[in-house]
């Protein structure tokens, strides 16, 4: 089968056409050579803003720009591709690359003054003969790696990048293997109501302790099956792991609390996961209005339409949509204008490093937000709690509930029970 060796929208090099060329030059011996890799920021919200063709018009320009900017070297077999979408692969010389990153950028900036576009790079210098497609992974994770540092518009690989890739393969390859073998765990939060300091609620909350290289931190192992888009499914295996551990308790007439499971926006795209909730509810006999649903604020990243449906599904089914992680972003009002929540989870990470009693900033920002949350419908909830000190804040200014290693870290459910805070019982 012929495969074409250009992408049709830009005209540069697909990806299977660079993968062949530049293997070929590295594998000649050719020494001072660089891999970059580019993306550009927020392009599918550029998209939805001003429409595919003008996305696809911005594409074009930047294929010529990264053309002509670096077919000035005295370098003159530069290959430059379309890998995918909004990114972008170049062969290059290693001696003015990062000069030349600039000029791209600053020419971008010029272009659109009122349009804030971003090329991320990420640079990588292969050793003689090292594979191509190697090295282009390590340009992509210096990429990635400034995603959220607006400071700077390239990166350099370096050896702690090689750990976070071996890690990131490793929690692929094993993704499968780690639920099956119940490496990966589902323990529990308690939630307190403030007025009576009982656990009336539970977060579920996934934990890998893996054979080979001991726990993995959500905050590695989340991301990376987000950015591979497997995280559907971690996020089923913990949903039918929450409904059979309640099963249990309820079988041995044991007293129960509603739980929030998580999902990403990413399971309304990847899977039919409100069949998924609905299936795992329905084999163990658990009412809807004992599970919450949580969705991250990072939700307003990509189009509304499929995850504002979704939502609305399950309010409709009697399940509880929850909002995760209010004000860990810069889109919360936007979240809120789109979307219908029951509860708000606030997050109380801005609050480190500050002493509540004294910085009158941190007090306005919560109990006004807390106020905006009340003026629309929604409960809210603190999480993130570590202090009596916050605590006493929270309840002060009218939280109705909360969360933390104040009141207890994740553990596993029978042992939540155990904690002599008192429970809000619930009939099964």
């Amino acid at each position: 089968m012929n495969f074409p060796e250009h992408d049709g929208l830009t005209g540069l090099l697909t990806r299977r056409a660079f993968n062949e060329r530049a293997g070929s030059v590295m594998h000649s011996g050719e020494k001072g050579l660089a891999v970059v890799w580019f993306n550009l920021d927020n392009f599918k919200m550029f998209n939805k803003r001003f429409g595919f063709t003008r996305g696809d018009e911005i594409l074009k320009e930047i294929a010529l720009i990264l053309g002509s900017t670096f077919s000035h070297d005295e370098y003159s077999n530069n290959l430059l591709a379309r890998f995918s979408d909004d990114n972008f692969v170049i062969l290059t010389d290693w001696a003015s690359v990062e000069m030349n990153i600039d000029v791209v950028q600053e020419y971008l900036y010029s272009l659109h003054e009122n349009v804030t576009l971003r090329l991320r790079a990420g640079i990588y210098f292969p050793s003689d003969g090292e594979d191509i497609r190697a090295s282009c992974d390590r340009a992509k994770l210096a990429c990635d790696a400034i995603r959220k540092n607006h400071s700077v518009s390239s990166c350099m690989f370096h050896d702690g990048m090689s750990r976070e890739l071996a890690l990131q393969q490793h929690i692929l390859d094993h993704l499968d293997s780690a639920m099956m073998n119940e490496y990966i765990t589902v323990l529990y939060q308690p939630i307190v109501r403030l007025s009576t300091g009982k656990i009336c609620e539970a977060e579920a909350l996934a934990r890998w302790n893996d054979p080979e290289r001991g726990f993995i931190s959500p905050g590695e192992f989340i991301p990376t099956l987000e950015q591979y888009r497997e995280i559907h499914k971690l996020d089923i295996y913990a949903i039918k792991k929450v409904c059979r551990d309640y099963r249990a308790r309820t079988e041995r007439g044991l007293p129960i609390v509603p739980v929030s499971v998580n999902l990403s926006r990413l399971d309304f795209e990847l899977c039919d996961i409100i069949r998924e909730v609905e299936m795992a509810v329905m084999m163990n006999n658990i009412p809807r209005g004992m599970m919450r649903i949580e969705i991250t604020e990072s939700i307003n990243e990509e189009d509304t339409t499929v995850l504002n449906l979704g939502i609305e599904k399950f309010r409709a089914m009697g399940y509880q949509v929850w909002m995760d992680d209010f004000g860990s972003g810069y889109s919360s009002l936007n979240v809120l204008k789109d979307y219908n929540f029951d509860t708000i989870k606030f997050d109380m990470k801005f609050l480190h490093g500050f002493d509540v009693n004294k910085s009158e900033k941190a007090k306005y920002i919560i109990s006004s937000n807390l106020e905006m949350a009340r003026l629309m419908g929604m409960q809210a909830l603190a999480e993130g709690v570590e202090t009596e000190e916050q605590l006493e804040y929270l309840r002060s200014i009218g939280f109705g509930k909360a969360q933390g290693y104040y009141f207890g870290k994740p553990m596993k459910l029978d042992e939540m029970f155990s904690l002599k805070r008192g429970i809000e019982t619930v009939s099964s």
